[in-house]
């Protein structure tokens, strides 16, 4: 009887060790360990580029850099949860990670281990694949006591503002607004108005141009953006040139001694700037008739000096450029200057007829009207434009999911043979020494 218990007393230690094993695996599963249950959600980036690393105007893009404050406050917001929850504090919790298909790890892989290291011309790593497919993971330990329901929410509505600040980095949009706000035309001298129209007729002309040169087969109702460009260039061509000309030609103005002022203003800045060009060049025409080689110049004047130390026939070369630059400014400025001063002549002895004011007025309203056309056909073309290649098809999604490791998961088998095999040994390392010991001292008695 006294063998059969010094046998049980050791199964039943180590059962209660196996068993201790099991409680604390359970206890570290479910409540110590963090990583545990989260929410997740995968997108894919489907524009043309985007598995060569670009974004959709052909520069380097990382998408991990769009995933903002911002990004997550919205998603707070949107989820009712902004006043339960700082952005700081969600944004320690979720991470977004690439995810390179099996397949090209097994291709690199394969490919890595027929060059082997010492052969290799270059190391081909998953660094060099360009991932389209990124997952947000959303722990939720930031709120042990948030629900299944609630996690998912959150990360639906941070994911839907991340693609929505995606859609507005890159959706095309045209903006004058800063001319249509400063500028009221009914207050502006006509000569003002042209040169306004002829701005956004130049940003219009530009932007779609740059377009075209990006998606040259993309059409609306025939149209592509180079004929928005087009249409652009004969405004200024034609209708801006024929109002500039008879407003310049014949002096019409709302206020011909404010249009005098503005002139005379212009001719004063441009002849400051002439002397100050003319004193430079005296200094330059100076050094040069002075040079001597291995010698030091000052080129400029005032508080402009430039000190120059050759020892070469390089610093008269030098010098010479800058006498032939600063030579054709001056000529430039000459240039302006002297138009600028037969426009005051013409509106010193302006004698516009009612018919040319009337001519003008009616040719800025016409402009007016073709160009409020041209702008309203381009922005459907570009709202059609952010369809086709920005909001739509460009990110896809595979919807919220919800993960959380339970008893009965692979992943709790695992973490209990990593507690319960120490208890375990441990247990069955003192039985041993127990049984062992009292071998020793039968043997003894």
């Amino acid at each position: 009887m006294k063998n059969k218990k010094h046998i049980i007393i050791p199964i039943i230690i180590f059962v209660l060790a196996c068993v201790i094993g099991l409680i604390v695996s359970i206890i570290d599963f479910t409540v110590v360990n963090k990583t545990m249950s989260y929410s997740y959600e995968t997108i894919q980036f489907d524009y043309d580029g985007a598995s060569d690393g670009l974004d959709p105007d052909g520069n380097i893009f990382n998408p991990v850099d769009f995933l903002t404050d911002d990004v997550i406050s919205s998603g707070l917001e949107k989820s009712g949860m902004s006043t339960t929850y700082e952005t700081s504090l969600v944004k320690q919790y979720i991470v977004m990670e690439n995810v390179v298909p099996e397949d090209v790890v097994d291709e690199i892989t394969s490919y890595t281990s027929l060059v082997g290291d010492s052969s290799a011309t270059r190391n081909i790593t998953t660094s060099d694949y360009h991932p389209v497919r990124y997952r947000f993971v959303l722990y939720r330990d930031f709120n042990k006591k948030i629900s299944k329901d609630q996690l998912n929410k959150l990360l639906s509505n941070i994911v839907d503002s991340y693609c929505e600040r995606f859609y507005s980095v890159y959706q095309k949009s045209l903006d004058t607004s800063e001319y249509n706000e400063i500028y009221s035309m009914e207050k502006y001298d006509y000569i003002y108005q042209a040169q306004v129209f002829s701005s956004k007729i130049s940003i219009l002309s530009s932007y779609a141009r740059g377009l075209y040169s990006i998606h040259s087969d993309f059409t609306v109702n025939g149209q592509t953006f180079n004929d928005i460009s087009l249409k652009c260039s004969q405004l200024i061509s034609s209708d801006i040139s024929k109002i500039n000309s008879t407003i310049i030609l014949n002096a019409l103005s709302k206020d011909i001694e404010r249009l005098k002022n503005y002139y005379n203003y212009k001719i004063e800045v441009l002849n400051y700037d002439k002397a100050k060009y003319t004193s430079d060049l005296a200094n330059i025409n100076e050094q040069l008739n002075d040079y001597k080689k291995d010698s030091t110049v000052y080129v400029g004047s005032g508080e402009n000096i430039v000190k120059v130390e050759s020892n070469s026939s390089e610093t008269y070369n030098y010098l010479l450029n800058k006498q032939i630059t600063i030579s054709n400014t001056i000529a430039s400025i000459n240039t302006e200057i002297s138009d600028y001063q037969s426009i005051l002549d013409d509106i010193n002895n302006a004698s516009g007829t009612d018919d040319e004011y009337q001519y003008v007025e009616t040719n800025i309203t016409k402009l007016s009207s073709n160009y409020d056309a041209l702008e309203e056909t381009f922005e459907t073309m570009l709202n059609e434009y952010n369809k086709e290649y920005i909001t739509t098809g460009t990110i896809s999604k595979t919807g919220v999911q919800y993960y959380s490791s339970s008893i009965l998961s692979f992943a709790f088998i695992v973490r209990c043979i990593e507690f319960c095999i120490p208890f375990a040994l441990v247990t069955a390392l003192g039985i041993g020494i127990y049984l062992l010991s009292r071998e020793i001292k039968k043997k003894k008695n």
